[in-house]
């Protein structure tokens, strides 16, 4: 077959050719799914949102503000898995794109991962006391990188595993919506179990010896979680359709695989948008409790409630995606939810800083959360949208290259989301030492209060500032041109194809 760009236009006339009457709408994937499936495989999210929420909530604070690392120091060691999953989400998209074992292409990855998460997601939030700030700095790194290989390790092979459960373009957002909405109950978890249980009472976040027990009471969740999936994935482990015998050692075939999906234009649109999604979403998670603290000056107890109306949004914005993925295509919504979520991120603190709101008590809390429960569900609605539309461009890539490459397309895709607690991170951590934030404030004094420049500077970052990522990725997403119609051409084709081969 000839490759081509993504650009052209994609064939329509000639698709179905060889296809007998009432053959074309043919695919060789169930188009329907049971429920038991997609909760079962919907459990193995908690890996991700357990970890990366308990990274994007409180790991820039706990460095910080609780083990004195500088806002620099503590960002680059965070980040400093950008660099690796650089190089480890392509290499494990392509391995399990052409694994070959009597437990399918995605599980031996996925089993293989779970004690290093848990020990390096562990070890991250017990940090020893009394190291110098090089030494200190140095092991974050080590434990840093080693949580994003380890998390690599199973996400790109478990979101591969949801591509290849169905072939039907409505039923992959069914499969997103209940593999976020079972998800997010991680992030309600770390919420609920962090400002609730574990860092309650008048010392809230700054309590260092409660986030050890915090950690080891979420990873018993997320093993639980990722158990299940695994059992779903041993139940699906027959070999996909179109999957071929890789030709060549790994390290000689990858980089032709990256060459050539970074020549799909659906792909490179989908990846850079992506990218700046989340790290708007990381630079404004990460900057959260220091702008709701210094800020806002909220209590721990209004805090977890505003976290709370933020999760709430989380998880009803899942079933939200249903119905209105029903009325509108994919890209329609993944707009309207990105545009909604810059509003709800950026207008608060726009709003005081042009002395528009003065609200303050019970007038405060309410505004700031429905804006946060609103943030929630646009971020939910964006987040399936991506994940629904990222199979459909993979079957589009198989269409035109001949080759499927759901590993490496989830691989951007998991590179794309680890950048909200890397690059984000990164981001939010020179902030602070750009505006000079003080180091060791728990031992200086966790209550006292910041010059006002240095917390209005704290939220302009925050809310607008990065804001302006999502817009430029907003920009991106209107390039993007599959639709239902678009897709069933393409799945018409595949059909064909694969039943030939």
């Amino acid at each position: 077959m000839q490759m081509q760009d993504m650009g052209e236009t994609l064939p329509s006339a000639t698709v179905g050719a060889g296809m007998g009457a009432g053959e074309n709408k043919t695919s060789l994937r169930p188009a329907r799914l049971p429920l038991g499936r997609k909760t079962g495989y919907g459990a193995g999210q908690l890996v991700e949102m357990i970890v990366e929420s308990m990274l994007n909530i409180f790991v820039l604070f706990y460095a910080t503000a609780v083990c004195g690392l500088p806002g620099a120091l503590a960002g680059l060691a965070i980040g400093a898995g950008i660099v690796v999953d650089a190089v480890a989400n392509p290499l494990i998209g392509s391995l399990s794109d052409g694994w070959r074992s009597r437990f399918g292409q995605r599980v031996p990855f996925m089993a293989l991962s779970l004690i290093p998460i848990i020990l390096t997601f562990n070890l991250i939030f017990s940090l020893p006391v009394g190291l110098g700030q090089t030494t200190l700095f140095l092991w974050l790194t080590l434990l840093s990188v080693s949580l994003r290989i380890s998390l690599s390790i199973f996400t790109v092979p478990y979101q591969a595993l949801g591509a290849q459960l169905t072939d039907d373009y409505g039923e992959r957002s069914s499969v997103a919506a209940w593999r976020w909405g079972i998800g997010i109950l991680g992030t309600v978890a770390v919420i609920f179990l962090g400002y609730g249980v574990f860092l309650a009472g008048p010392a809230g976040v700054s309590q260092r010896d409660a986030y050890m027990p915090f950690t080891l009471t979420l990873s018993a969740l997320l093993l639980t979680g990722a158990l299940i999936a695994i059992r779903q994935g041993l139940a699906v482990r027959e070999q996909p359709h179109g999957s071929q015998t890789p030709a060549g050692p790994i390290h000689r075939r990858l980089w032709g695989e990256m060459r050539e999906i970074a020549r799909n234009r659906t792909f490179r649109i989908l990846f850079v948008a992506g990218l700046l999604f989340n790290i708007e979403a990381g630079v404004h998670q990460a900057l959260g409790l220091h702008v709701v603290t210094f800020f806002w000056q909220l209590s721990p107890g209004q805090i977890q409630g505003l976290g709370m109306a933020a999760v709430l949004g989380l998880v009803l914005g899942a079933p939200l995606a249903g119905p209105f993925g029903k009325r509108v295509e994919k890209r329609t919504m993944l707009l309207i939810s990105m545009i909604g979520m810059v509003i709800c991120h950026g207008l608060p603190a726009t709003l005081k800083l042009l002395g528009l709101v003065q609200l303050t008590g019970g007038g405060l809390m309410g505004f700031l959360g429905v804006l946060a429960f609103s943030g929630g569900a646009m971020m939910a609605l964006t987040i399936i949208a991506f994940v629904s539309i990222i199979p459909d461009a993979a079957d589009e890539h198989e269409h035109l290259f001949g080759t499927p490459r759901q590993g490496l397309y989830f691989a951007g895709w998991s590179f794309a989301t680890k950048t909200a607690t890397g690059a984000g991170v990164l981001i939010a951590g020179t902030v602070l030492q750009l505006i000079d934030f003080p180091v060791n404030l728990v031992e200086q004094d966790p209550t006292m209060s910041l010059p006002t420049q240095m917390t209005d500077w704290l939220a302009i970052a925050h809310g607008p500032g990065a804001g302006v990522l999502s817009v430029i990725g907003i920009a991106l997403v209107l390039l993007y041109r599959i639709d239902k119609k678009a897709h069933a051409r393409i799945m018409a084709d595949l059909t064909v194809r694969r039943r030939t081969r």
